[in-house]
């Protein structure tokens, strides 16, 4: 089974549904997309590690299999900013691959602990299409669907994380698995990292194999994760790997590094390059980060004859 390293900090289970809104640091809205698409959406504002924080989830109702999404608020530029009296966020729709389903913004007031909707528009992260949000009411109570506050208001930034790993071997001393640790801080997260390894490696790969990197490899200016698992049959290095996203305050595990073999990261492209060989060619595939997700966009083959 693929595993999906889920930095998520444990929080009190807050019992929400059919009770009276009375938070001052939350918003609920209820209403259509485009006049037809119901949707509801409740976010938080929390003040951590010296951010202003906004996260929540939007829900879809009517969607064939309706699930809580979450939602985290960017800043919106001072030039962009309504006028006086008037809130503005700009929210992303996070899948929980990290990748991006939808982007909106929202115009509000808020005072007293309530909560009024003035504007807002959701736009397909891909193709651009908007759609105006209709219809939309502020309720004083909170659905029923809403998973509690989100993980995201209480995570630390991303300093805060370092690894420690170390392996299982086999009764003749040979390594075969690579258990990785995860801390924050000085507390040792709960969740770690288990893989088996590709090939033969013994005590003096153990000490001087590059086996943790703390790489950049969305290109985000902040380091990710990567961890080396061994050799395919023709000697090529290969990685499982977990990218940061400071939106969220989380890894997510990248399932397209699971198709790749010596990966190259290319700084000035924003691209991650990698050549596969067997027998008789050279397989060049190029990959870059689309809405939060690593996605193909070239694929050459070279004969070696």
């Amino acid at each position: 089974m693929r595993k999906l390293l889920s930095f998520l900090f444990l929080i009190s289970a807050i019992s929400l549904a059919a009770h009276p809104y009375k938070d001052a640091n939350g918003c609920v809205f209820k209403g259509l997309l485009n006049g037809r698409i119901a949707v509801e959406i409740v976010f938080h504002t929390a003040y951590n590690n010296g951010d202003t924080l906004r996260a929540g989830y939007i829900y879809y109702p009517k969607a064939k299999s309706p699930a809580p999404i979450l939602i985290v608020g960017q800043p919106v530029q001072a030039d962009d900013r309504p006028r006086q009296g008037l809130s503005s966020i700009r929210f992303e729709e996070f899948q929980p691959d990290g990748s991006i389903s939808g982007r909106f913004n929202l115009i509000y007031t808020e005072a007293d602990g309530s909560c009024e909707f003035v504007k807002g528009t959701w736009t397909h992260p891909s193709t651009g299409k908007s759609l105006p949000m209709t219809s939309m009411t502020a309720p004083d109570e909170i659905p029923s669907w809403y998973p509690g506050l989100p993980a995201t208001l209480t995570a630390p930034k991303r300093e805060a994380w370092h690894f420690k790993h170390h392996f299982i071997k086999d009764d003749d001393g040979w390594l075969r698995t690579i258990c990785v640790d995860t801390f924050v801080g000085s507390q040792k997260n709960e969740l770690s990292i288990e893989e088996p390894l590709c090939g033969a490696f013994d005590d003096y790969q153990e000490k001087n194999l590059p086996w943790i990197t703390e790489d950049d490899i969305n290109f985000d200016g902040i380091p990710d994760l990567m961890v080396y698992t061994g050799l395919t049959i023709h000697a090529q290095s290969m990685y499982k790997a977990y990218v940061w996203n400071p939106a969220t305050r989380r890894f997510y595990y990248v399932e397209a590094f699971e198709d790749m073999v010596e990966p190259n990261i290319d700084m000035q492209a924003k691209a991650i390059v990698c050549y596969t060989r067997d027998v008789d060619c050279v397989y060049t595939d190029t990959f870059r980060w689309k809405n939060g997700k690593l996605t193909k966009i070239s694929s050459k083959k070279k004969s070696l004859r």
